[in-house]
């Protein structure tokens, strides 16, 4: 084992716990055999996990790599293992490349990426999209769009590392961190769906109807299709003596029923509907002689 292999996988393991953001490695060796036949085994832990040496070895310094290359099978076969769902997310969802490689190569102390896009003739139009990243070229599928085609591009530069003992387990950590940023989001569009699509059932509001106060349940507002009766019955007056006050009291309650039967519509039309948003006072009834 050269000089320079003996401090490869040290430095390396130490690059990785740098770059991951834990704890650096720490190292045990113990002398396992006497003073003028020393048989060094070594231990490191990493991340919480414990590795030993299988082999004793006359040096200390040689122990210490020993290990090191040890731990660092391990942590890329883990990385390995969880390559598949990386690689499942990356190729369904291309919405985070451009970002994943952008941290990547922060990180990995690189330039950014440059991109070079261009369109191809014809109907419909067709963009491919090349880029350079850390001095290698790659060139990405053919996209529907410009920033499309730089995702695609950018796709291909994360799968190419991906398997790579060094820079794949930062890239994977990179990766598993956006793959949660894109299901939270998917969460909160899915019950922004909900909110929308779904009207809980109330005593003036129905699976999919809105009650307009002083109409029968008939003759309910239909929220899929945004159709509200025209013929909408008065609402019931218990009629005063007075002749003025009656009809008084009826242009009030057309009112309240005419600014009700609007911010419904409103509400449809802008895409707002919830169970808060909608009106739930009904008329105010006239007062008694």
């Amino acid at each position: 084992m050269g000089l320079q292999e003996q401090l490869m996988y040290k430095n390396r393991l130490q690059e990785y716990a740098q770059r991951s953001a834990i704890q650096l490695p720490m190292y045990k060796t113990v002398n396992e055999g006497s003073q003028h036949a020393p048989k060094f085994r070594s231990t490191v832990v990493v991340d919480g996990q414990i590795y030993t040496s299988s082999n004793t070895f006359l040096q200390r310094k040689i122990a210490e790599q020993d290990v090191s290359k040890l731990a660092l099978e391990h942590i890329s076969k883990k990385i390995k293992d969880e390559i598949c769902p990386l690689t499942t997310l990356i190729c369904e969802n291309t919405v985070f490349c451009k970002s994943i490689l952008n941290e990547f190569a922060v990180k990995m102390n690189l330039q950014k990426p440059i991109y070079n896009t261009v369109q191809r003739e014809g109907l419909p139009p067709v963009f491919i999209s090349s880029l350079v990243f850390n001095g290698v070229c790659y060139n990405g599928e053919p996209g529907r769009n410009k920033k499309e085609a730089e995702q695609l591009a950018a796709r291909v530069v994360i799968l190419s590392h991906l398997g790579e003992s060094g820079s794949g387990i930062i890239l994977s950590e990179i990766i598993k961190s956006k793959g949660k940023l894109y299901a939270a989001l998917h969460k909160v569009k899915d019950r922004s769906h909900a909110n929308i699509s779904a009207v809980p059932q109330g005593p003036s509001i129905r699976a999919m109807e809105v009650a307009i106060p002083g109409a029968s349940s008939s003759q309910a507002v239909n929220l899929q299709s945004g159709f509200v009766p025209v013929d909408l019955p008065e609402p019931l007056i218990v009629g005063p003596s007075s002749s003025k006050k009656r009809q008084k009291n009826q242009e009030e309650a057309d009112k309240k029923l005419q600014y009700d039967t609007q911010r419904v519509l409103d509400i449809i039309e802008a895409g707002r509907l919830s169970l808060a948003a909608l009106p739930m006072t009904q008329a105010p009834p006239s007062s008694l002689a």
